[in-house]
C-alpha cells in the first residue's frame, strides 16, 4: 500500500525496507542513546534538519513516516484537505447552534450547562479538522498533528461521558429512590472521574512515542497500555446501556411513594419552544414558601406520563411530555460512541506500521465514525431539544428566612360545605408505614386543583391542617383569603 505525502507541496512516494534512509535513521537513533524503530519521529526530524539543512530529503522523510505505528485515520495526505474543510464548516455551524440555544435559555433563567459543553466539544472538533488540514499540506508538521490528534480524541470521550449523564437523569426520573441514594451517586461520580483518567492516559500514550525514543521493551509496554485504554473506552459506553435497561424496568412501590421535583413549567419539547422567562426562578420562590418537607424532593427531568408524587404548582398545564424519544436519543448516541471506540480498538490491536495500514486505518473510516456519526448525534440533541428533555431543576436555595406553610388545626368556615359536596371533592387519606424507618406514619391526601386558570400559578398554595376523632383522621383544607374555589378536573397528590 503506497501513500502519497506532501512536503511543502511536493509529493513523495515509495517504501523500501532496506535503503540508505533506514541507515541514516539508525545512525540518528544510535546518537540518541538508542530506540525502537517507529519512535522518536520529532527528534529524528530535528536531527535531520541539523545535519542536512532545513529541507529534509524526501526519501528519508517518507521512510520515517511509513515506519511509524498505524494511526486512526492514517497520516494526513492531500486527499484530506477537502473533507477536513467541509466537516470543519459543519461542526462550526453545530457549535453555533448549541451556543445559541445555551444563550437563549440562559437569558430566560433556564440553566442547562450541557449545551455549553457540547458547543465547546464541537469547537474542539473544528480545531482538530483545521490542524489536520494544515498537516495534510506539510507532513513534517508533526507537532500540529499531535495537537490535532488530542483534539480528536478528547471531545469524543467527553461527549460519551455526557451521554452517560443523560442516562443517569433518565434512571433517576424512573427510579427516584435508587437514583438519589448516596451509593449510586458515588458510583456515578467515580465513573466520571474514571473517564478523566482514561482520557489523560489515552492522550499521553498516543503522543509520547512521537516525542521521545523508546526502547523495544518500553515500546511494547506502551502498546499494551494503549490496548488496555482502548478496551476500557469500549466498555465505558456499556454503563449507559445498563442504565437505559434498568430505566425500562417498572418502578417499585418506594419509587411511586417518593417525592420528585420536576420542572412543571416546561410545556413542550418542540424544536422551537423555549420556557417562559423567569419561570424557574418563580417556581423556586414558591417552593421556598412551601412546607419544609417539600424541599427534600428529588430533582428529576420533566414528564407527565407517570404516577409519582410530583411536588408542583397549583396548576398543571403541561402537555404529554413522554420520554420514549429521550430513550432512543441516548441509546443511539451510545451505539455511535461505542462504534468509535471499536474502530480505534481495531486499529490499535492490528499493531501495524503505517506502510501496511489496513482499511480500518483509512481516512474514510475516521471521517465516518468520528465526524459523520457525531453530526447525527448533535442533530438529535438539537432537534430533539435535549436541553428541555434532560433539564433538571436547580437545587433549592437554603433560605432559612422564608416562611413555609405550616399545618393548622383550625377548621375553615366553609369546611362543612366542602364535606357535603362529595361529588365535587374527594378528600381522603391512607396511612402506611415508612419503608425506610419502619416507624414514621405518613398521611396521604388528594387535593383537587382548579383548571379554570389557563396560566401557570406560582403563588403560595393554601395551608393544610387535620382534625382528629376516634374513628378517623380527616385532612382539612383551609381556603385562601381570596376565597378561591377548586374544581375536580385534575388531582395533585402530596405526602406528609
Amino acid at each position: 500500500m503506497h501513500n502519497h505525502y506532501l512536503v511543502n507541496g511536493t509529493d513523495i512516494a515509495g517504501f523500501e525496507p532496506y535503503s540508505a534512509s533506514k541507515g541514516i535513521i539508525r545512525i540518528s537513533v544510535a546518537l540518541q542513546n538508542g530506540g525502537s524503530e517507529g519512535t522518536g519521529l520529532i527528534p529524528i526530524l530535528a536531527f535531520g534538519k541539523n545535519i542536512l539543512g532545513p529541507k529534509i530529503p524526501d526519501a528519508l522523510l517518507h521512510y520515517a513516516v511509513l515506519v511509524q505505528n498505524n494511526l486512526t485515520g492514517g497520516y494526513a495526505t492531500l486527499t484530506d484537505v477537502v473533507p477536513c474543510a467541509v466537516f470543519a464548516a459543519i461542526f462550526g455551524i453545530i457549535m453555533l447552534l448549541h451556543l445559541a440555544i445555551f444563550i437563549v435559555n440562559w437569558s430566560r433563567g433556564h440553566y442547562f450547562i450541557l449545551s455549553l459543553v457540547w458547543s465547546i466539544c464541537n469547537s474542539m472538533k473544528v480545531v482538530a479538522l483545521v490542524l489536520r488540514l494544515l498537516w495534510a499540506k506539510d507532513i513534517t508538521l508533526f507537532r500540529i498533528a499531535l495537537v490535532g490528534e488530542a483534539f480528536l480524541i478528547f471531545p469524543s470521550l467527553i461527549m460519551s461521558s455526557l451521554n452517560l449523564n443523560l442516562g443517569q437523569r433518565l434512571f433517576t426520573w424512573r427510579h427516584p429512590v435508587g437514583g438519589s441514594r448516596r451509593l449510586f451517586c458515588g458510583v456515578m461520580f467515580g465513573l466520571y472521574g474514571f473517564i478523566c483518567i482514561i482520557i489523560a492516559l489515552t492522550i499521553i500514550s498516543t503522543v509520547f512515542p512521537y516525542i521521545h525514543f523508546l526502547s523495544s521493551k518500553w515500546y511494547w509496554t506502551h502498546k499494551q497500555l494503549v490496548k488496555f485504554t482502548a478496551i476500557l473506552i469500549v466498555v465505558y459506553p456499556l454503563t449507559t446501556v445498563a442504565l437505559i435497561v434498568l430505566s425500562w424496568w417498572a418502578p417499585t412501590k418506594k419509587d411511586e411513594n417518593f417525592y420528585t421535583y420536576q420542572p412543571w413549567w416546561i410545556e413542550s419539547f418542540h424544536p422551537f419552544y423555549f420556557v417562559p422567562k423567569g419561570a424557574a426562578q418563580k417556581a423556586e420562590e414558591s417552593f421556598l414558601n412551601r412546607n419544609h418537607n417539600h424541599r427534600n424532593a428529588v430533582r428529576v427531568i420533566a414528564a407527565t406520563h407517570h404516577h409519582y408524587n410530583v411536588v408542583e404548582g397549583l396548576n398543571n398545564l403541561r402537555g404529554d411530555l413522554e420520554h420514549n424519544t429521550s430513550f432512543i436519543i441516548v441509546l443511539i448516541s451510545t451505539i455511535f460512541f461505542m462504534t468509535q471506540a471499536i474502530l480505534r480498538t481495531v486499529v490499535v490491536f492490528s499493531d501495524r506500521i503505517n506502510a501496511y495500514a489496513s482499511r480500518a486505518d483509512s481516512p474514510f473510516a475516521m471521517y465516518f465514525c468520528f465526524f459523520g456519526l457525531e453530526i447525527v448525534i448533535n442533530i438529535m440533541y438539537i432537534a430533539g431539544r435535549a436541553d428541555l428533555r434532560f433539564y433538571r431543576p436547580d437545587a433549592l436555595a437554603k433560605d432559612s428566612s422564608a416562611v413555609t406553610a405550616e399545618q393548622s388545626y383550625i377548621v375553615s368556615d366553609n369546611e362543612q360545605e366542602e364535606e357535603e359536596e362529595e361529588d365535587d371533592f374527594d378528600d381522603y387519606f391512607t396511612d402506611h408505614e415508612d419503608d425506610e424507618e419502619g416507624s414514621a406514619r405518613v398521611y396521604r391526601y388528594r387535593l383537587e386543583e382548579s383548571s379554570d386558570d389557563q396560566s401557570l400559578d406560582f403563588g403560595l398554595p393554601p395551608t393544610y391542617g387535620y382534625s382528629k376523632s376516634s374513628d378517623e383522621k380527616k385532612i382539612i383544607s383551609k381556603t385562601s383569603e381570596e376565597g378561591a374555589e377548586h374544581s375536580s378536573d385534575e388531582d395533585s397528590e402530596f405526602y406528609f
